[in-house]
């Protein structure tokens, strides 16, 4: 069965299933799809068969699937245990048809995503956190902080190096919350 026809079941069953990508470090992502479109999909990221955060992740980096035994399991147990019934999306994603838009409305709402990028030929990623501060036409700028907890600088990162962006996560959320109280985005 193609990609394409994954997606499909995936959102149209809320059916959790993992999906394999040419990340540096063979990075997977185990997740319901919430949207399909153009360009990428957005997945509620499943994990310890509870949902955590909203990860859009560019199609072109996704490069096969895993729908068995074990993503039959799993989806039995998230539907005995109600998380099936608790998986929301913001809806205005249903209006984000780019990369683009997504951080754009995401800069207006005032989240501040994760957001990966894949460079040197495919060879390194870097993972960025913080609000993002500026959206042009072939790159936005994220002003970031390290793992530290330390701010950085404003980066320029373009579009099309984007890996994943990543939102509404413990992580992202409890991380981001003691940055803010810190002050000085």
């Amino acid at each position: 069965m193609s990609l394409i026809l994954k997606y499909k079941k995936s959102l149209n069953e809320q059916w959790r299933m993992r999906f394999k990508t040419k990340h540096p470090d063979g990075d997977n992502f185990d997740g319901v799809i919430t949207h399909i479109k153009p360009n990428f999909i957005v997945l509620r990221e499943e994990e310890a068969f509870e949902f955590d955060g909203i990860i859009i992740l560019s199609k072109k980096f996704i490069v096969g699937f895993r729908d068995g035994k074990y993503e039959q399991c799993a989806n039995q147990i998230l539907r005995e245990n109600g998380a099936i019934k608790k998986l929301r999306v913001p809806r205005w994603l249903d209006s984000c048809e780019t990369i683009p838009q997504a951080l754009a409305t995401m800069m207006r709402r005032d989240i501040w995503p994760g957001v990966e990028v894949i460079f040197n030929e495919g060879h390194d990623s870097a993972f960025y956190l913080g609000p993002i501060t500026r959206i042009d036409d072939e790159q936005f700028s994220i002003k970031s902080y390290d793992a530290a907890g330390k701010w950085e600088k404003n980066y320029k990162l373009d579009y099309d190096e984007i890996f994943r962006i990543e939102f509404d996560s413990k992580y992202c959320n409890h991380f981001n919350a003691h940055m803010k109280s810190k002050g000085s985005a």
